[in-house]
């Protein structure tokens, strides 16, 4: 099992090298984001997955020749690398779980919190469908997600869009909260928290925001024009938000609004169904870790 345990690790070297640095490099997203955002989970739930995988292979390597065999022989007086291994192994799975739980257990306190502070200082407007308005000069419009939702915008926003350009705004934030967005970067920003110098990390979650963007503003102009939306997005800038919540804005506004004003060709079938094979590819990894002890 031992080449087995090799050829897992080699297969997590390249989910966390090669394949997100190729993702990033490549145009095609930017023309279907919500596959894009697929194949990015699942790099990242196949990469989590067939690391434990391979951990636990190694440790129980010398107990048989496949992880069913290896646990009916399991004994305690093995080597001691293979005990090495089997800690090592629960002590990722562990970090994995417990900062998933403790990001989230944060992010939904800070809302909490951070949605009280706005029902005290911000004024709800029905002119604006409800949305929160807060008095700030800076320029600030993002969303917080949750079961009571809020819209926010501050005063800045109002002094510089157009009206047509905050209801193009308004539909952006909307579009994060029905799709619930901020469950998709959960697990991103839980794994950077796991794995803060890991580059491949980095990119994943610098990537998955991006794409999140890039659908909001495609629903966004199914009713508003896209010039609308990327004069708005300039204006708004690169203001500041709070944990847990997405903005209108942020450091890819002249990729975000260079996308609106030349909108690229949508991925032909040929492409999209190469994209969903990808996918599914990338999902089926963690099958290997129990075929590839057998087959070696």
């Amino acid at each position: 099992m031992l080449t087995a345990a090799a050829l897992l690790l080699a297969v997590v070297v390249l989910l966390a090298t090669v394949v997100p640095d190729r993702l990033a490099a490549a145009r095609w997203p930017a023309r279907a984001p919500a596959r894009a955002l697929l194949l990015w989970q699942a790099i990242g739930l196949a990469g989590g997955v067939v690391a434990l995988e391979a951990g636990a292979t190694v440790a129980l390597a010398p107990y048989g020749d496949t992880q069913v065999s290896a646990l009916r022989h399991l004994r305690s007086n093995g080597p001691w690398w293979s005990w090495a291994a089997a800690f090592l192994t629960l002590a990722v799975f562990l970090r994995l779980t417990t900062v998933l739980v403790a990001s989230t257990a944060r992010t939904l306190r800070q809302r909490r919190q951070h949605r009280i502070l706005l029902d005290l200082v911000a004024v709800r407007s029905d002119a604006l469908s409800g949305a929160r308005v807060v008095a700030h000069d800076v320029p600030v419009a993002y969303c917080l997600p949750g079961l009571r939702p809020r819209v926010v915008l501050s005063r800045g926003v109002l002094d510089r869009l157009s009206d047509g350009e905050v209801a193009a705004v308004l539909a952006h934030e909307r579009a994060h909260l029905a799709a619930r967005h901020d469950l998709v970067i959960l697990p991103f920003v839980a794994l950077g928290a796991t794995f803060p110098r890991l580059p491949a990390v980095r990119t994943a979650r610098m990537q998955v925001a991006l794409l999140i963007e890039m659908l909001a503003d495609d629903r966004a102009v199914r009713r508003h024009d896209r010039d609308v939306l990327a004069r708005a997005l300039y204006k708004v800038g690169t203001g500041a938000v709070p944990v847990g919540g997405l903005a209108a804005a942020g450091g890819d506004v002249l990729v975000r609004a260079t996308r609106l004003l030349e909108p690229p060709r949508p991925l032909s079938r040929a492409g999209s169904a190469a994209v969903i094979v990808a996918v599914v590819g990338v999902a089926a990894l963690p099958l290997a870790g129990l075929v590839l002890p057998l087959l070696t």
